[in-house]
C-alpha cells in the first residue's frame, strides 16, 4: 500500500489530482487543505488543518506517507492582486520541504510555471527542462515559482537522496478555474505590446491534473517536466479566442503607467513583466511525453473557447430580466 499526501485539496487542481490517484490499486490517498473540497472525492481521506509544517510533519508520521504532491500554491485559482508578494508560497514550500524530510519522505511532486525560464530573444522555440530559469520578476506569483524553483535545487543539492518532480504548467484554465495569465487573456481590452505577437501556450485543468497524477505514479522520474497544450498560439489568436480584445501599445505608453493613473487604468495589472509582451517563453513538452506517457487531451483552441464560453454564460446570468 502506498500513502500519498496532497496538499491543497480544497482547490480544484488539488481535488482532481487526489480524485484520480484515488482510483489507483494499492494507493491510500489524504488530502490536506484550509477547506474542504466543494464535492465529496471518493476514497479520499479529507483533513481540514492549518498547513503549518508542524501540523503536515504530525500527519505525514502518523499515516507513513510515501508520496507528497504540494499543490497548495495561493494566487492560481483564486483573485489575488499581482502586486501583493505576501511571500506565503515561498515559506509554504520551506514547510513542506522541511516536513517531508523529518518524517522520511522521499518522493515529492510540486507544481511550476512553465514561464519561468522567462521572456528573452535568445531563447530557442522549444525551452527544454535544462534551460537556465529567469534572473527574477516584480514580485508576485511567477516570482514565487521562481524562487521555490531555486529552493528545490538548492534542497536538493543538500539531500541528494530524495526526488523532487517539479511539474511545469502552461497558464492553467477550466473547471471554472482561470490562472492570473488566462485572466489577462479574456480581458477587453487586452494590452499588448506593438509590433511584437510571441507563440504563448495553455494548458486545460483536467491535462495538468492527469500530469501531476501521473508524475506522482512513476516512482521511476526525477527532475522537471513542461506541461502544456499544443500547438502554441500567438498572443493575439489566444487573447481573440478567450473572448478578449487585443490593444497594441507602443512601449512608451507602457513606461507612463508607472506615473499617469489615466494610463495605469488602461493598461491595468500585468501578471508578468513586459517581456513576455514581446518574447516567447515556449515549453518542450517532449519529455514529459516520452517519460511520464503523458499527452494533451485538449488543444489551446478548444481551452480556451472553453473559458470564452464560461465568460458569455456569467454575462447572460448577470443580465437584468
Amino acid at each position: 500500500m502506498t500513502t500519498v499526501l496532497v496538499t491543497g485539496v480544497g482547490g480544484v487542481l488539488g481535488s482532481l489530482v487526489a480524485g484520480i490517484l484515488a482510483t489507483q490499486p494499492r494507493m491510500r490517498v489524504i488530502g490536506a487543505g484550509r477547506v474542504a473540497p466543494e464535492q465529496t472525492l471518493a476514497d479520499v481521506e479529507v483533513r481540514v488543518c492549518d498547513m503549518s509544517g508542524e501540523t503536515l510533519l504530525t500527519m505525514m508520521r502518523a499515516s507513513h506517507v510515501d508520496t507528497v504532491v504540494h499543490l497548495d500554491m495561493s494566487g492560481e485559482e483564486e483573485a489575488l492582486p499581482y502586486e501583493i508578494p505576501g511571500r506565503g508560497n515561498v515559506y509554504r514550500a520551506i514547510e513542506v520541504l522541511g516536513a517531508c524530510h523529518a518524517a522520511g519522505v522521499k518522493r515529492i511532486v510540486m507544481r511550476s510555471s512553465t514561464l519561468v525560464y522567462g521572456a528573452r530573444p535568445e531563447a530557442p522555440m522549444f525551452l527544454p527542462e535544462t534551460a537556465p530559469l529567469s534572473g527574477g520578476a516584480p514580485a508576485g506569483l511567477l516570482q514565487d515559482y521562481i524562487e521555490i524553483e531555486r529552493l528545490v535545487a538548492d534542497f536538493k543539492a543538500r539531500h541528494p537522496d530524495m526526488r523532487i518532480i517539479m511539474v511545469r504548467c502552461a497558464p492553467v484554465t477550466g473547471n471554472g478555474v482561470r490562472s492570473p495569465v488566462v485572466q489577462f487573456f479574456s480581458r477587453r481590452p487586452a494590452p499588448v505590446l506593438a509590433g511584437f505577437d510571441p507563440r504563448v501556450q495553455v494548458l486545460h485543468t483536467h491535462d495538468a491534473a492527469v500530469a501531476l497524477a501521473l508524475a506522482t505514479l512513476n516512482d521511476q522520474v526525477d527532475g522537471a517536466f513542461n506541461i502544456a497544450a499544443h500547438p502554441p498560439l500567438l498572443l493575439s489568436q489566444a487573447i481573440l479566442i478567450a473572448g478578449g480584445q487585443p490593444l497594441p501599445l507602443p512601449a512608451l505608453v507602457f513606461q507612463m503607467a508607472s506615473f499617469l493613473d489615466p494610463v495605469r487604468s488602461l493598461i491595468g495589472t500585468l501578471p508578468f513583466p513586459i517581456e513576455y509582451l514581446q518574447y516567447a517563453c515556449v515549453g518542450d513538452i517532449r519529455h514529459a511525453e516520452r517519460e511520464l506517457n503523458w499527452e494533451p487531451q485538449r488543444g489551446p483552441d478548444e481551452t480556451l473557447r472553453e473559458l470564452a464560453a464560461d465568460h458569455r454564460q456569467s454575462a447572460w446570468q448577470l443580465t437584468p430580466g
